[in-house]
């Protein structure tokens, strides 16, 4: 039977199965992939292109997160501003000769860091900034910057768990259900803290060959000048007194009532007229292709919510929690972490909020599904490269320095890795729950 639900799904696994093969550039197929939801929608009244047309009717434009896609292009221009001046090499000299070209200690340092970071602002910001040094590193030292990438990206995942402003649907959990700053310190932080424990183990385990056979050479190490990587260091200190100010604007975001996008496109365009580089270079070190694939990306997912297909998961976990609460926090966890790691996990808790709400009102007792679902959305982004939007950003990046990361080697390490962590933090919420803690 054609109806709205089907053919959506339909076009959503059509959609992912080429993603998975891995044959076709996935921006591609997002654009195509969007492009059929909107023709389907169109022919079966149940999603537009654009709004207006049908009053009362989800448009493909609308469903688009230009927050994500600005915090991203801004981003992306501000690094590219400070990328000429030489400030990755230098910094990437600089912590080599700290760590005396150990891989370990680089995994290590740039994981934890990617960790506290992404509490602190955010998991995208984090990772263009980070990445950025790792490749700097890799080249520096002649190394494989693949596993160092993946584990930047999958710490700032958990990382960006951990805290209120780490990650967008942390800030419409805390909103919805009245959460604030110290409460996911209290209850996130420590979950947070002990997935990127199991990050770290999984990884020292993953690549213990490579860590072993990466040698570089110390005595070269150890004699490269890094000030002398710095070609422009007056520009340098023009982008990071703007990179300051942009992550200070990003940590008091909710006081000053502006979204990340705007202030990642200010910072960006404060940067452009003050330092004036070459506008035409700077673009085209955008990565577009992950604008675009966000873009289609997003309309797909627009589709799926148009025709009640997230809202018809988020009521079937709710029904299970008016009659079995323990269940259905597992149902929240596993369920939420699934689904993130299909689509984007925002329009997931945009539909599920609601949900939980409602069962607010009927008595049931909802801080456990509120930190279930914080936890499961967090955790299986990291399954998949489409999970995240810093995992696409970094899935792009591999692709541009010629050693791509294909889907089969993400989900190899991802799938087992967001398996560990959803055990541990099932059990410690569930604990939790049982002691009358949450």
């Amino acid at each position: 039977m054609i109806n709205p639900v089907s053919v959506s799904l339909a076009i959503l696994i059509v959609t992912y199965a080429f993603l998975f093969a891995d044959k076709i550039h996935r921006t591609i197929i997002s654009m195509v992939g969007a492009a059929a939801m909107v023709l389907a929608g169109q022919a079966l009244g149940f999603y537009q292109d654009f709004p207006g047309e049908s009053p009362g009717l989800p448009s493909a434009l609308a469903a688009i997160d230009f927050n994500t896609i600005g915090l991203l292009f801004g981003m992306m221009l501000l690094v590219g501003m400070l990328e000429e001046t030489g400030f990755f090499e230098y910094v990437a000299i600089r912590l080599a000769q700290l760590t005396r070209g150990s891989y370990w200690l680089l995994m290590l340092a740039l994981g934890w860091f990617s960790f506290i970071a992404s509490g602190l602002l955010d998991n995208v910001t984090t990772i263009i900034f980070v990445s950025s040094i790792t490749v700097s590193i890799a080249s520096v030292l002649r190394i494989d910057p693949i596993p160092l990438l993946l584990s930047e990206v999958m710490m700032a995942g958990v990382g960006g768990m951990a805290t209120l402003i780490g990650d967008p649907p942390n800030i419409m959990i805390g909103s919805a259900a009245g959460l604030n700053f110290i409460d996911f310190i209290i209850f996130l932080t420590p979950l947070a803290i002990l997935a990127g424990l199991v990050t770290t183990l999984t990884y020292r385990f993953s690549f213990r060959r490579q860590i072993a056979r990466e040698r570089p050479d110390l005595s070269g190490l150890m004699e490269l000048d890094a000030p002398g990587a710095l070609r422009d260091p007056v520009t340098m200190r023009k982008v990071l007194l703007v990179f300051a100010l942009v992550l200070i604007s990003f940590t008091l975001h909710s006081q000053l009532n502006f979204k990340p996008a705007t202030v990642a496109l200010a910072g960006a365009s404060l940067g452009l007229i003050w330092i004036r580089p070459n506008v035409l270079e700077i673009l085209n070190r955008t990565k577009w292709d992950v604008l675009l694939f966000f873009a289609g990306l997003f309309v797909i997912v627009g589709g799926l919510e148009a025709a009640g297909v997230l809202t018809m998961v988020a009521q079937a976990i709710g029904q299970v929690a008016l009659n079995y609460p323990l269940l259905a926090l597992i149902a929240v966890v596993w369920g939420g972490a699934m689904l993130s790691a299909i689509v984007d996990n925002i329009p997931f808790t945009i539909a599920f909020i609601p949900v939980i709400g409602g069962l607010a009102s009927l008595g049931v007792n909802v801080l456990p599904l509120w930190w279930g679902l914080a936890v499961g959305v967090a955790i299986g982004g990291n399954a998949t490269p489409i999970g995240a939007s810093a995992n696409v950003y970094v899935i792009s990046l591999s692709d541009h320095i010629g050693t791509p990361i294909d889907f089969q080697r993400w989900l190899k390490i991802g799938i087992p890795l967001a398996v560990m962590q959803l055990f541990f933090a099932t059990l410690i919420l569930y604990g939790m729950m049982k002691l009358g803690m949450i």
